[in-house]
């Protein structure tokens, strides 16, 4: 009897002794398969994400070659069909899908915003704004500005120049003239439009400048080009992509033509002669 007890007992202990293993065994199974299935879902979303991002991208890259008019003629006519449309279905059934809307640039009494790394230029289209209205120019920061405002007068082309240094430069043996704060930007410099206006060229110097061109009260920054607003699709991934193509404008390189400032004038690239 006192050995039948104990095999009876041993055998209690061996029995709670393999559950408690498969229990153990199960939970760690349970755990990866858990971080199998979480990984394995993480590359599907970053999978779908690359995915939906390449097609915004191919929107945008199948619009930019299009011309300005055939744009333009899908903005007035409110829908431009499967031109801004895009979609594929894999293999495995998942569709990959991109749309695009189009709407002007400018066209509003807002700011208009440029954003130039030093030496970069801007240019904003001024056709149509009134003769004799201000805009003011203004950023943060501390570069410095030169803005060449393009009007025509007679028959003529004619040009402004203005070298703005921000109220915290540190560079004011330029003799560049003094920012003011308005508009609730610290640093602003007013162009009065003379003439019939065209455009203004703006070039930040010593650093990287977001600059904004406010409008006079009354008046509208007008159109300075095409949004492209694209969106991605892919599995539950969606990517959004916003690009802005320009009308056509002069290269850098222009700001540094050589300019006769008369018929009878030698060739000079200072605009105070």
């Amino acid at each position: 009897m006192k050995d039948f007890s104990i095999f009876k007992n041993n055998s209690g202990q061996t029995l709670v002794v393999m559950v408690f293993l498969m229990i153990v065994s199960t939970t760690i199974g349970i755990t990866i398969s858990n971080r199998f299935i979480s990984a394995f879902k993480g590359l599907v979303r970053t999978d779908d994400s690359v995915k939906a991002l390449k097609a915004a991208e191919a929107i945008i890259e199948r619009l930019l070659v299009v011309p300005n008019e055939t744009l333009e003629e899908y903005i007035a006519f409110g829908n431009c069909g499967n031109a801004c449309t895009y979609s594929i279905t894999e293999p495995n059934g998942n569709i990959v899908s991109a749309n695009v809307s189009l709407e002007y640039s400018g066209n509003t009494t807002d700011p208009f915003s440029l954003n130039l790394e030093s030496g970069e230029a801007g240019q904003i289209n001024l056709l149509g704004y009134a003769s004799g209205s201000p805009l003011d120019i203004c950023w943060y920061g501390a570069s410095s500005v030169h803005a060449a405002y393009i009007y025509e007068e007679a028959g003529v082309t004619m040009l402004n120049s203005f070298a703005v240094n921000s109220v915290s430069s540190s560079y004011s043996e330029n003799g560049f003239d003094s920012a003011g704060a308005n508009h609730g930007y610290p640093n602003c410099f007013t162009i009065t439009a003379t003439g019939t206006p065209e455009y203004v060229r703006i070039k930040p110097y010593y650093e990287q400048a977001v600059l904004y061109a406010v409008p006079a009260i009354g008046q509208t920054i007008p159109r300075q080009g095409i949004i492209l607003d694209a969106r991605g699709y892919s599995g539950g991934s969606v990517k959004h992509i916003v690009v802005l193509k320009t009308d056509p404008m002069a290269p850098a390189f222009f700001d540094y033509a050589l300019l006769q400032t008369s018929e009878t004038s030698d060739l000079t690239n200072s605009y105070a002669q």
